[in-house]
């Protein structure tokens, strides 16, 4: 790309099509602008950073992932009476059946079996996101999210229906792994916490999106429009994922240095991000990568650089980096323990992971919080809603207050975004976690006393307890646990708990509650207890500190 003189100039090697780093228009329009020009003292440092448009866009793209994540989650709820039984006085004339009869047995097994494939999808991201990048293996997974809600939409059996359900399971839990651990790689250090949370929001504001839509569709042969909406945030996806840039940091693990400064420097707007680079792992300059460094020109109207590779360039601020403890390019310095080199050190995967010592104790505390958040019994309150408030309110209203229990979801989530990285993540986390011990405890005493007021209060408590703090901070935390080495292994464990979390605790709460009633309650609460008190002495504040620090403490 040539400018006029005096205007900054780029210019690119061709794209080989396995990472998409150049591909990007954020990195063709007046953000390359900081890339551009000639590092300098006065320039800031990237660590003082904040959030840029190039960082909130490429974020809020990348957040349609778990956006649909949400929205499939709960898309069976509503629709369920319409869907397993037809309206005779319906007016149909499609050559699709307007319903498919099935049994309570078979809705639970379409209900359930997207549990299954979002395990499966778990354990696979950690895979993917190395494989293709963090943007490239969410653009992979789309083809889930494409698939699965036509076979949904199009069902003529319950099974084909089952199959979209399971399709579409295997998309949502690789996409809550990636998306999260994307949005921490691109994140300004100070404002991780928040930018992180986007995940979160994106899912509540998903599962928002499906009670609305699934209401308004909740007639005739409409449901099908309610599950294959889905579709539409995918052609939405891959529509807008080349204004979102490759992770900095994937790209500088799998030794594509000059890639990954122009990235950087694109999203913290400053041409200074020596200091940020300085503590990332360095692979060996020996190792292979099919993706070749492009070419840099710069020049300006303050003087001159003559044409040179950008890696050359790359190799003298590496230089100037290891005098100041960095490692130097091609060396065989280890990083905690693990080779720096990605290619010919030893890999982490999801089978080997928890046999290095330096990631044991983050992957056990990222299981705990994970497994732990489905043991705190919030599924169960969702579950509830509609029962107890239907004790006191028609149908419809009802229904209309279940959604304000989903709009207090996504405003209580926005709330916690505001406050995680200014208190930390600790006191978000043990706040949270104590609202619902009181919150959970109320429930189920007014479930079992038959106080109906107090338990429609209690539901919205537990709610508002949870979202800004006990639901975010654990993908929040299993992001920050990790360095780049290990960071797609460990995601793939910590939603792997959560998804068998999940699964337990919806195979087991309805026998138990037949077995001891509303005693059920006090297990949850218990579990919360034995939780709050093992973070409290094991987990360490991330606020404000590089994820190389943090994974460094926990080793």
């Amino acid at each position: 790309m040539s400018n006029n003189e005096g205007e900054a100039t780029v210019e690119t090697a061709p794209f080989d099509g396995q990472n998409s780093v150049d591909t990007s228009p954020l990195l063709r329009t007046g953000a390359i602008e900081a890339t551009s020009t000639v590092v300098s003292e006065e320039t800031q440092s990237s660590l003082r950073a904040g959030i840029t448009w190039p960082c909130l866009v490429s974020a809020a793209i990348i957040c349609i992932s778990p956006l649909q994540y949400g929205y499939h989650i709960a898309e069976l709820n509503t629709p369920k009476n319409i869907i397993i039984s037809c309206n005779k006085d319906a007016v149909y004339s499609s050559s699709l059946p307007l319903c498919l009869p099935m049994g309570d047995a078979m809705y639970s097994v379409c209900t359930s079996i997207f549990a299954i494939g979002g395990l499966l999808g778990s354990l696979s991201a950690g895979w993917m996101a190395e494989r293709w990048g963090r943007r490239g293996a969410l653009v992979y997974n789309n083809v889930s999210y494409v698939l699965g809600p036509l076979l949904m939409a199009f069902a003529v059996s319950p099974v084909m229906l089952a199959a979209g359900r399971f399709v579409s399971g295997f998309g949502s839990g690789a996409s809550v792994v990636i998306a999260p651990l994307y949005l921490s790689e691109i994140a300004p250090i100070k404002y991780r916490g928040t930018l992180n949370m986007l995940n979160q929001l994106s899912i509540v504001a998903g599962i928002l999106m499906t009670l609305v839509i699934g209401m308004l569709a909740n007639s005739g042969p409409y449901w099908r429009i309610s599950v294959g909406f889905g579709l539409v945030l995918a052609c939405l996806y891959l529509l807008l994922f080349t204004f979102a840039v490759e992770s900095p940091r994937y790209l500088w693990s799998h030794n594509m240095r000059a890639e990954a400064r122009i990235v950087l420097r694109t999203l913290r707007h400053t041409s200074n991000v020596e200091d940020e680079v300085a503590g990332w792992p360095v692979p060996s300059a020996s190792s292979s990568s099919d993706y070749r460094p492009p070419n840099q020109v710069v020049s300006s109207e303050a003087g001159n650089t003559e044409e040179q590779p950008l890696s050359q360039q790359e190799g003298d601020l590496l230089g100037a980096g290891a005098q100041d403890g960095a490692p130097k390019p091609g060396s065989t310095d280890c990083v905690d323990g693990l080779m720096a080199d990605n290619t010919s050190g030893p890999k982490v995967t999801v089978l080997n992971i928890f046999r290095f010592a330096q990631y044991r104790k983050a992957w056990v505390l990222v299981l705990f919080l994970h497994f732990g958040q489905q043991l705190s019994g919030i599924n169960t309150v969702f579950y509830y809603s509609s029962s107890v408030l239907e004790k006191m309110f028609s149908s419809h209203v009802s229904s209309i207050l279940t959604m304000t229990i989903g709009v207090l979801n996504v405003v209580a989530t926005a709330f916690g975004m505001l406050f995680v990285d200014r208190f930390g993540r600790r006191p978000l986390l043990f706040s949270s976690m104590t609202g619902m011990i009181i919150s959970v405890t109320l429930l189920g005493v007014s479930l079992a006393r038959g106080f109906d007021i107090m338990a429609a209060v209690s539901l919205y408590l537990v709610v508002a307890s949870f979202a800004p703090g006990y639901g975010p901070v654990p993908f929040l935390l299993g992001t920050e646990f990790f360095d780049v080495l290990a960071a797609g292994a460990g995601g793939s464990w910590a939603l792997a708990a959560n998804w068998i979390g999940t699964f337990i605790v919806a195979v087991s709460f309805l026998p138990v509650e037949n077995l001891i009633g509303e005693w059920v309650f006090a297990i949850f609460v218990g579990a919360l207890l034995l939780c709050e008190v093992v973070f409290y002495i094991y987990i360490p504040e991330t606020k404000g500190r590089p994820i190389e620090e943090i994974a460094k403490k926990l080793a």
